[in-house]
């Protein structure tokens, strides 16, 4: 067999680690790590188990759960914003949307997880110039528009696993 130059051994020590290597280039590198004592030791160094797709797929889609998260919530602080000013109505698009986000982090459980969210959110929004003493709270205004915005919220959720449901793939 070849010998295989240091850089060479270097750069398929990834390909072995990882389990994608050729039968060929497995065996090089192992003659190349039996006599070379700088790559071996890198070798031994950098030798990992290869990754657990299903662990790895797990991970992304935690990430992933988190992010949706972070957008809802800024999405939902953003609509409760939009609520004193002449932009409310943009709330017709944005609630449903975060329904939806919703349904892919939480599953059904959205129904009641995003509208607890809506709720309790626009309760401390509204609660802080009072806390402040600048202003009245109307606790009848606070529900009325956090009621109008989770059912907004509680159609796009229905919808998202509406489509869901529609296409799931069908287990044998």
């Amino acid at each position: 067999m070849n010998e295989i130059s240091c850089g060479v051994c270097m750069d398929l020590m990834p390909l072995v680690n990882d389990g994608i290597a050729g039968e060929e280039s497995v065996q090089a590198v192992e003659e190349h790590i039996k006599t070379c004592e700088g790559c071996r030791s890198h070798y031994e160094e950098k030798t990992v188990p290869p990754t657990d797709p299903g662990k790895a797929f797990g991970e992304v889609k935690r990430r992933l759960k988190g992010f949706l998260g972070m957008i809802m919530v800024f999405g939902i602080l953003f609509g409760l914003g939009l609520t004193e000013g002449s932009g409310i109505f943009f709330n017709i698009i944005l609630m449903p949307v975060m329904g939806a986000i919703g349904y892919f982090i939480f599953g059904w459980n959205a129904l009641w997880e995003v509208s607890v969210l809506i709720f309790s959110m626009r309760i401390v929004i509204n609660a802080l110039p009072l806390i402040q003493g600048s202003e009245k709270l109307n606790f009848g205004s606070v529900l009325e528009w956090s009621a109008i915005y989770v059912a907004f919220a509680l159609a796009g959720a229905v919808i998202a696993g509406l489509v869901h449901f529609a296409f799931r793939k069908e287990e044998n």
